[in-house]
């Protein structure tokens, strides 16, 4: 098994401690069409840059690369 993140992101559905984390509860109701990329980069640049930050650092990527391919 390989260690990161897949760069088209992926998640488990057990996984809490992502799914109970703000930024991604913040986002993870809303359609990609409401989410504003401006919005998701003030919230990333406000991430710690560790190690315990990447799940949601890789969340918040994807966020932006979707809404890129949808522009």
């Amino acid at each position: 098994m390989t260690s990161g993140y897949p760069i088209n992101w992926a998640a488990s559905t057990g996984n809490r401690r992502l799914m109970e984390n703000p930024l991604y509860v913040k986002y993870s109701s809303s359609t990609f069409a409401d989410i504003l990329a401006a919005d998701v980069k003030a919230d990333l640049n406000g991430v710690l840059a560790r190690a315990e930050t990447a799940e949601i650092c890789a969340y918040l990527s994807w966020l932006l690369r979707t809404k890129e391919l949808l522009a």
